[in-house]
């Protein structure tokens, strides 16, 4: 295992740390500070960020690494994401649910994507659940499968959605019940992830079962919420309410979301409407099939809409502090992965320099270079 030294980078972390120097080794920062150096013995790999950003690795906590959809036919089921699509998109660390087809798609293949995902080189987690009523599970019971895989952050679930089945607000409760009590059992921040879907009801029935609960608002995650101006209105209240609100970066009229407002405009509009910071986060919903809209066929819906909108956000005239926390620190906060989205010791060396225009240049996991030059350099077994 080699040291990792980064030197005179400006650090985001996602404070800004002004001009600063990253050291790394076993896979851990080992220190952040000024004109550090590294043990005589150690002949660390050296980059010299003079003048770029440095950012923590971000996180994807909606990410369909199995693939996804289905919905069409046979024929429009989308394959395993590619590790390199991934890290090319600038993210280390990813969370992954089962979509609309919950039944040839199944929890036992999504985890042991998950754990090769792990092996290639990235973080991956899933959430239990999907889209039947009673919800799919690992043990027979979603308490037990969060109390007992540690993979399990959470349970995912449908509403509001003409493709899902209903579910009363008392399974929602007993569903946000499960997660969250299940999560203090196995000691983690276990969630109630919520696809919203465009039905009129949106998100009411999420806030009705957490009334009913009784359970910590921040615990419930609404996703999904930049697909209409009357979700969005809620998913404000609903925030400013105390609870979670994740944007979604391929809700976007550009790929096919005609009532959609743009990821990166949403997220401002929350911002400058009260909403706390730290109840935000933004994820892709990448690796589903989507049709091309000039009509020439399908394609796999691509993460790297999560950085893009980012950058727009910094376009915008917000910081890089403001913008990547809805992709590094609040996810990781949320979620309890306290080694990740955060640039200081201990932390996992998950790290993304950007080049002197803004791009990707280097990503770095678990202090392991998968990108460089804006090209990934490290790929799936069986990757073309």
């Amino acid at each position: 295992m080699s040291w990792l030294h980064i030197r005179n980078a400006t650090v985001f972390a996602p404070q800004e740390l002004g001009k600063q120097d990253v050291l790394c080794w076993g896979g851990r920062i080992v220190s952040v500070g000024n004109d550090l150096r590294p043990p005589q013995f150690a002949n660390p790999d050296v980059t010299d960020a003079k003048g770029r950003i440095l950012l923590p690795g971000l996180i994807d906590a909606h990410i369909h690494i199995m693939g996804a959809s289905g919905s069409g036919g046979p024929a429009e089921r989308s394959s395993d994401l590619p590790l390199s699509r991934i890290t090319s998109a600038g993210i280390t660390t990813v969370v992954s649910p089962l979509g609309t087809d919950s039944i040839t798609r199944t929890l036992p293949g999504l985890l042991m994507r998950a754990k090769a995902a792990t092996d290639e080189g990235i973080d991956a987690y899933v959430y239990t659940g999907g889209w039947t009523n009673p919800v799919p599970t690992f043990t027979g019971d979603p308490q037990s499968d969060v109390v007992f895989l540690n993979r399990v952050l959470g349970i995912k679930v449908a509403i509001a959605e003409a493709s899902a089945p209903p579910f009363s607000v008392q399974e929602l409760a007993r569903l946000a019940h499960a997660s969250i009590v299940g999560g203090r059992l196995a000691g983690k921040n276990s969630v109630l992830h919520v696809h919203i879907g465009d039905r009129s009801e949106g998100l009411q029935p999420l806030r009705e079962a957490a009334t009913l609960t009784g359970l910590p608002l921040d615990r419930f995650v609404a996703t999904h919420i930049n697909r209409n101006t009357a979700l969005h209105r809620q998913a404000l209240d609903f925030a400013k309410a105390g609870g979670s609100i994740d944007f979604t970066s391929q809700v976007h009229a550009d790929h096919g979301y005609g009532n959609a407002i743009p990821p990166s405009l949403a997220i401002l509009q929350a911002l400058d409407d009260g909403v706390a910071p730290d109840r935000i986060t933004l994820s892709s919903d990448s690796g589903g099939t989507y049709p091309r809209l000039d009509g020439s066929g399908l394609y796999m819906a691509d993460p790297s809409s999560v950085f893009q909108t980012l950058s727009e956000i910094v376009t915008q005239g917000r910081s890089w502090r403001e913008a990547i926390a809805c992709s590094t620190l609040n996810p990781a906060r949320l979620l309890g992965l306290a080694h990740k989205g955060r640039i200081t010791e201990e932390a996992d060396a998950d790290l993304l320099l950007l080049d002197e225009n803004g791009g990707i240049d280097k990503l770095w996991s678990r202090g392991r270079l998968m990108v460089s030059e804006g090209k990934p350099i490290v790929h799936s077994h069986f990757e073309s």
